[in-house]
């Protein structure tokens, strides 16, 4: 028994190293041959089956990492970690759940509620499921709490500007730079914010000449006057032997509007 139990730890010790070296595939199917034993300890299955949902995460493959995560929180309910990337496998799947999503972050926040990274992805996953105030309260109070934090900036950012919430957006940006002068990512972010007003304030300066315009052509109809068409021709109805004939048979009349009036003179 002792022996198995060196062989398993050992083996876990090679996986550990193999995802270290940045062979995850191979780390991830050596971890499924590992896990499906049923004389593995229970410290080596829980972190076993947490460390392949996150490799079966990074390599988008969701399903796979949902299971082995759910089989990690069974381990250890108090993880709080379990249940964020547990959100993410919901998040990032292009099949996904928002709404699961959201659930599983709330309860990472319920578990850990000074960790400001939960905090931001469970205010967007919220803004994404209809809860848009509860959403930008969140984002914004993660950015507040962790403004030198990348990755807490770079959620809060996108959620806000997935909602249209450029001023807010900008704001988080201009304190997360003020802290990170020249920093790539963030001066990306700022660059798409400002593009991002610049498209909103070109639609809303051709909305309103659109409207301008539909206002002055009800204005014009208002007052009594009549429009030229300028595809319409004007004759009086009259006939001449050099100029142009106006039809004034029965095809050439517009046909009545009113049953009753269907059947005019010209018709009799």
């Amino acid at each position: 028994m002792s022996r198995t139990l060196t062989l398993i730890r050992t083996g876990w010790d090679s996986i550990r190293s193999i995802a270290a070296s940045g062979r995850k595939a191979d780390a991830l199917a050596q971890l499924e041959l590992l896990l499906v034993r049923t004389d593995v300890p229970t410290d080596i299955a829980a972190e076993g089956h947490q460390l392949a949902g996150t490799i079966a995460l990074d390599l988008g493959r969701f399903t796979t990492a949902r299971r082995h995560l759910k089989a990690a929180s069974g381990f250890d309910v108090t993880d709080a970690n379990t249940r964020y990337l547990t959100g993410r496998a919901w998040e990032e799947d292009p099949e996904g759940c928002d709404r699961k999503a959201a659930i599983a972050f709330r309860k990472a926040t319920l578990l850990d509620g000074t960790n400001p990274l939960y905090r931001a992805a469970f205010g967007r996953a919220a803004a994404r499921c209809g809860q848009v105030r509860r959403g930008v309260c969140e984002m914004t109070a993660a950015a507040e709490q962790a403004v030198d934090d990348v990755a807490v900036v770079r959620i809060a950012v996108n959620g806000l500007l997935e909602l249209g919430k450029l001023g807010k957006a900008r704001s988080v940006l201009a304190k997360a730079m003020f802290l990170r002068p020249g920093h790539s990512e963030l001066s990306t972010a700022w660059e798409r914010t400002k593009f991002e007003a610049a498209r909103r304030n070109q639609r809303r300066v051709l909305k309103t000449r659109e409207n301008t315009r539909y206002a002055q052509d009800a204005q014009f109809a208002r007052e009594g006057d009549r429009v030229l068409l300028p595809f319409i021709r004007i004759a009086d109805g009259t006939s001449t032997a050099s100029g142009p004939s106006v039809r004034v048979d029965t095809v050439s009349f517009p046909r009545p509007h009113f049953d009753r009036l269907r059947i005019s003179k010209l018709d009799r």
